[in-house]
């Protein structure tokens, strides 16, 4: 019995798979996913809608948007689609190719922002910001208790893996650490 594959909530909002690295700030792909939303609660809306069977039901929309506004849940999806050979490659774009490397966050590029901090690092297929990954999807990640996100290039099905490292200093209620009261330098600072 053949599992159907995984729902592509890129199609089912009409947005185009690269949209998170089409070089759109993280307040501009919001406002696309926003609209986008809406755009097809009002086509598929039972009372709006002109035929009988919506071929997309207001929960799916709901999922898709709920999906990829969460940047956890949307590697997720992309890794399921990757998986699955339904993701960018199977739009005709490239060959599928499969892949995950792991590298530290130190190995990337970075890039200070005013809204939020990103790292890159260029995908082999050619994009020079194919592994993008922002300030907000490490403290997501950090805040769920990994120390890891998975960033798929949208231009190919590689993925990598980007390991990190969360640095928590004792204070105490002067919000001094142990290191700071000696004198000392703190190690995240030393170099």
């Amino acid at each position: 019995m053949d599992t159907p594959p995984p729902r592509n909530h890129y199609t089912t909002l009409s947005l185009p798979p690269s949209l998170f690295s089409s070089g759109l700030t993280p307040e501009e792909i919001k406002q696309t996913l926003k609209k986008s939303y809406r755009r097809a609660l009002l086509a598929h809306h039972p009372d709006k809608s002109t035929t009988s069977s919506p071929s997309v039901t207001i929960d799916e929309i709901t999922l898709a948007y709920t999906t990829l506004s969460t940047p956890s849940l949307r590697q997720a999806h992309d890794l399921s689609l990757s998986s699955s050979g339904s993701g960018p490659a199977a739009l005709g774009r490239h060959k599928l190719q499969t892949g995950i490397e792991t590298i530290d966050l130190d190995d990337l590029t970075h890039h200070e922002r005013e809204e939020e901090d990103e790292w890159y690092k260029p995908c082999r297929c050619g994009n020079p910001k194919g592994f993008l990954v922002h300030e907000s999807d490490l403290e997501e990640a950090a805040n769920g208790g990994l120390e890891e996100v998975v960033v798929g290039c949208q231009d190919c099905s590689l993925w990598l893996r980007v390991v990190f490292g969360v640095v928590v200093q004792d204070q105490d209620q002067e919000g001094e650490t142990p290191e700071q009261k000696k004198g000392e330098t703190p190690a995240a600072e030393r170099k």
